[in-house]
């Protein structure tokens, strides 16, 4: 499996390259004869259609691009994989599809030009992918401030050469078509407040199924685990059929110098005593899935099946675990934008609305490299101290509308004071996450590869 480089939007590090003067004629196409011819045609939408968010911040288009085979996916099985992303992370698709044959909803955030190189993209990977062709339904979102748009001189002579270029080198195709963003945008770029939660009710929303199973774009589930997991769901249908069950998956980092991703539990423990594999944020936020009790989990063995092993006793604040559930599960709420309190407030209202929460035995997701403080820049920790400060707000409303305060939130707001907390923040310059590798190629060779086989 190929290592993605960055978890940053933009590296101001990075040289701006013109684009590459190619002749059309000069491209060898590597896109698969079987293809049908309609997934070369360029891929349009009209700006003036997009439906706003409650704040009127944002606008989204949903269903820009519908999966060849999503009707019939989405009425034979159980389970939606939703997941959401900027635009330059788009490339994680191809590995993520890899290892899931079922419905994907993807909701992708295409700001400005953004908007022009993701539809463009999109074109690029269901012309060389015939899984995302048929599999996956793209929604798309931009902020009202720095509008969509579908055209731009500098990409104008691309639309030909989209189709062909090298289906090998998805990264170095994305990165091609990024480099049409000037230097100005980049200066807002990187910093810019992510809405991660709508861009996740979006993808979730997008799901037509019972269940829906809400990642990130970069974390990646082990090879069958969603066949498996269709086995279970239909098991628990006909057993309890229980309306408030989230079904957790664990997730680990796993090491940049592992040659790949480990396919299944016995290997996954084995990357663990090896020290290749760690809980998820452990050095970084511990708390993030201390509720889950891992070690637990670590002490049983792989069975042949997927099935409950143990279920959450104690809900810890701030726990936020990668889960299935029905569909109806409570939205991810909108207020919460940038970094912090974007997925834990969401399963805390879970929890006073009276969800249980059960680890499943055998099924994982893996995320490439092990994340540190040093690697949070600035900005990101000014964005959750904004949404810290909103957490008081959302607490009450949550105990209100359902009349419940079990974690007794209310009396503890004021001691836990979050509005005055201060996030500390890493002191890197480059910022580059542990998680990916910088390549080592300078980045004109790289492009090259776009348009070679």
């Amino acid at each position: 499996s190929e290592r993605p480089v960055s978890n940053n939007v933009v590296n101001h590090d990075t040289e701006v390259i013109k684009p590459i003067q190619v002749n059309p004629s000069e491209i060898k196409s590597e896109v698969p004869k079987d293809v049908p011819m309609s997934s070369k045609e360029k891929i349009k939408i009209d700006t003036r259609l997009g439906v706003f968010d409650k704040f009127r911040k944002f606008q989204s288009h949903m269903f820009s691009v519908v999966g060849e085979a999503w009707s019939v996916l989405s009425s034979s099985r159980a389970l939606c994989l939703g997941a959401q992303t900027s635009v330059d992370r788009l490339y994680e698709l191809v590995e993520l599809v890899k290892n899931w044959s079922g419905p994907m909803s993807i909701a992708v955030f295409v700001p400005d030009i953004e908007l022009a190189v993701g539809l463009r993209y999109i074109q690029y990977l269901r012309s060389c992918n015939l899984a995302i062709e048929r599999q996956v339904s793209f929604h798309l979102i931009y902020p009202v401030e720095h509008q969509g748009t579908t055209n731009h001189p500098d990409l104008q002579g691309l639309d030909e050469v989209v189709g062909n270029m090298d289906c090998k080198q998805p990264k170095q195709v994305l990165k091609f078509l990024l480099n049409v963003r000037s230097k100005e945008m980049l200066a807002w770029r990187e910093s810019y407040p992510y809405p991660q939660n709508l861009l996740r009710n979006l993808a979730k929303n997008g799901c037509q199924t019972n269940y829906t199973y809400i990642p990130d774009i970069d974390m990646v589930p082990t090879p069958g685990m969603d066949i498996q997991l269709e086995t279970f769901l239909e098991k628990q249908e006909k057993k309890n059929n229980c309306s408030k069950c989230a079904y957790v998956i664990p997730t680990y980092e796993i090491s940049i110098n592992s040659t790949h991703l480990p396919s299944n539990k016995t290997e996954l423990l084995q990357f663990v005593k090896d020290k290749q594999a760690r809980q998820f944020h452990q050095a970084l936020y511990s708390i993030n899935q201390k509720s889950s009790n891992l070690k637990k989990w670590e002490k049983i063995p792989e069975t042949e099946e997927i099935d409950i092993a143990y279920k959450v006793e104690k809900y810890i604040f701030k726990y936020e675990p990668l889960y299935i559930a029905r569909g109806d599960t409570p939205a991810f709420d909108e207020r919460f934008i940038g970094f912090g309190m974007t997925r834990n407030t969401q399963v805390y209202e879970m929890y006073v609305a009276g969800y249980s929460f059960y680890l499943l035995n055998n099924a994982f997701t893996n995320h490439w490299g092990f994340q540190s403080l040093k690697t949070r820049p600035q900005w990101r920790a000014r964005q959750q101290e904004q949404n810290n400060a909103r957490f008081d707000e959302f607490a009450k409303e949550v105990s209100a509308h359902y009349n419940a305060d079990p974690y007794k939130m209310l009396d503890q707001l004021k001691k836990m004071n979050l509005k005055h907390v201060k996030v500390a923040y890493g002191t890197s310059k480059k910022n580059n996450t542990v998680a990916k590798k910088e390549e080592k190629k300078p980045l004109q060779e790289d492009i090259k590869k776009v348009f070679t086989r």
